[in-house]
């Protein structure tokens, strides 16, 4: 009987290319060492998928550090999925939702843009009557008021800091969820497929 060991994609082509010129199953799975059965199965799902070969006639290429294939790969395997090829299909599928602007997000950073700029000139405001004070040999006319105007606009910016940071947690996890959604239906797809070979 032959190994439950998985195929690679390289071997998966071979079996639809073999049996396209006649071979027969029992020839290949011999050559293989797998059993009939993941002959079959391969070729059942690969029917499908040279139909869809067909239609894809554009070939993308790109080049990538060792670290970023091996962060690449890492992000796939903890969903589930070994073939970059077929992610990367998945992704750019969903790339409309995943590159769509957070218009909400967008606002608010917008908003606090603003409360940003009179913080700024509140400071700068301050910054100038000091200044001026101290260039006309002036007592420096920082009293309490100035104390606690200056402590609330160091609140004001420390809470909005905390605001961005959440923001950009919330969008990181939306985007997460995106990404899962998308290779969803190819991690199930793989993971039928080692289920189906062990129980070869």
């Amino acid at each position: 009987m032959g190994s439950s060991r998985r195929l690679t994609d390289h071997e998966r082509r071979q079996i639809v290319r073999e049996r396209a010129k006649g071979v027969s199953v029992s020839a290949i799975s011999a050559t293989l060492k797998v059993s009939p059965k993941t002959v079959y199965n391969v070729l059942s799902r690969g029917r499908s998928a040279v139909s869809a070969n067909v239609s894809r006639t554009r070939v993308l290429t790109m080049r990538v550090t060792d670290r970023d294939l091996r962060g690449f790969d890492a992000a796939l395997a903890r969903r589930g999925i070994a073939h970059r090829s077929d992610a990367m299909r998945c992704l750019m599928l969903a790339a409309d939702d995943l590159l769509r602007p957070d218009e909400g997000m967008t606002d608010e950073l917008k908003g606090m843009s603003a409360a940003l700029n009179r913080v700024g000139n509140n400071v700068n405001q301050v910054a100038r009557r000091l200044n001026e004070a101290k260039l006309k040999g002036e007592r420096l006319p920082y009293t309490p008021a100035s104390h606690a105007e200056i402590r609330d606009l160091a609140v004001l910016v420390f809470d909005m800091a905390d605001q961005i940071q959440e923001m950009f947690r919330a969008r990181r996890r939306d985007l997460d969820l995106e990404v899962t959604k998308a290779l969803a239906g190819l991690a199930r797809q793989e993971a039928e497929q080692v289920a189906g070979h062990g129980a070869e």
